[in-house]
């Protein structure tokens, strides 16, 4: 597992619903990807299980790093639904900081 960036405030859940993502993957390699479908796969995982919460570090349209303290309560092929009911895209997720 690779750490997320740390740079970004964690934000409140209530500015994610006005966040736009870039319709580009964050992340430049098919390996990159690959362990972030599987840490995030992990974090549904423990959100449903344990109602662990963990740092997701995203990256928005205009460039912005973020990072929002959750539980996952869902995955699929391209977006991790959040606690909150929102659902992120999986393409802006720089990385999962499990806790």
């Amino acid at each position: 597992m690779y750490p997320a960036p740390t740079l970004a405030p964690i934000q409140a859940p209530e500015l994610f619903a006005r966040m736009r993502f870039a319709e580009a993957d964050v992340l430049p390699t098919a390996a990159e990807r690959c362990r972030r479908a599987t840490e995030a796969a992990r974090a549904a995982i423990l959100g449903n299980t344990y109602r662990d919460k963990l740092a997701v570090s995203f990256r928005t349209a205009d460039g912005a790093l973020h990072r929002l303290q959750t539980c996952v309560w869902a995955v699929d092929g391209d977006y991790v639904v959040l606690q909150t009911g929102m659902a992120l895209p999986l393409r802006a997720v720089l990385g999962i900081e499990f806790c």
